[in-house]
């Protein structure tokens, strides 16, 4: 199935992330989504991706890929089209301790 990146390009002045996708991700059933760093983004880390909502559509992950600074998951093969998940990217600004969130949202195909 196809991977489906997310690469985070940037923070926009409100400390939010800026998305390739604008932080609206459409999926279909067992794609994989990657969660990708910019070098030039600010962003130091990922330090997790958490769900938020009742419908978790991963079956897989998300989890770090071995070393890097990537996050990948698979989306769940049986989960109903139509289903959202509202999520947050925890994530570390470079040159700063503080942990700080980012929502935005996968969605799987109808």
């Amino acid at each position: 199935m196809p991977n489906r990146p997310i690469t985070i390009e940037g923070i926009d002045s409100n400390g939010g992330l800026i998305l390739s996708d604008r932080g609206k991700t459409e999926v279909d059933p067992g794609d994989t989504v990657t969660w990708i760093i910019s070098p030039r983004s600010g962003v130091k880390e990922i330090t997790g991706i958490i769900n938020n909502s009742d419908i978790n559509i991963f079956s897989e992950g998300p989890s770090r890929v071995g070393n890097s600074n990537n996050w990948k998951g698979t989306v769940d093969p049986n989960i109903p089209r139509g289903s959202e998940e509202d999520y947050d990217i925890a994530y570390v600004k470079n040159g700063s301790p503080t942990n700080r969130m980012f929502d935005p949202k996968i969605s799987v195909r109808i």
